[in-house]
């Protein structure tokens, strides 16, 4: 398997979670939140949303989200709750699946672009090439998709078909 195969397996078994997971919820239910400092659903998968843009500007693709949906779901960004502002779980599941897309047909059609220079602005940030760019942010994806197991669980209890 080459270093394309990889991710783009890491990719697809990551898509296929966020889809099961997601399977059947609201938007009411994607923002409920565990105790303690953790993020619900809807930032967990808006969070995931902005990384997998980072991979397409580091590919130099159009990213996806807007600037406001950026901020929203940035490291260090205020909690998403019930009373806040979010994109909704549906625009979130599109833009995850658009993403998913983009970065499978490109890592398809240009396996050896993993070799290439990232811009300054990403490599300062994530790796000077292609390759180290999108190990650190498929293994950031897979962590954040981790999370949503115990988000679902929450949900499900929430409409009573969880945990008795």
């Amino acid at each position: 398997m080459n270093q394309a195969e990889i991710f783009s397996y890491i990719l697809q078994r990551n898509q296929d979670f966020i889809a099961k997971a997601t399977d059947g919820l609201s938007q009411t239910e994607s923002v409920l939140q565990l105790p303690g400092e953790s993020n619900c659903m809807n930032w967990v998968l808006g969070h995931i949303a902005l990384y997998r843009d980072e991979m397409l500007a580091g590919i130099r693709q159009k990213e996806q989200m807007s600037a406001a949906e950026v901020k929203l779901y940035s490291v260090n960004s205020k909690p998403i709750t019930t009373a806040s502002k979010s994109s909704s779980l549906e625009r979130l599941l599109k833009l995850l699946v658009q993403e998913f897309e983009a970065l499978s047909k490109w890592l398809e059609s240009n396996p050896e672009g993993l070799q290439q220079k990232t811009p300054h602005d990403i490599a300062r940030r994530r790796g000077a090439t292609v390759v180290e760019q999108f190990t650190i942010l498929c293994w950031h994806e897979t962590h954040h998709v981790g999370e949503l197991n115990a988000l679902r669980e929450l949900a499900l209890v929430s409409l009573g078909k969880g945990w008795k």
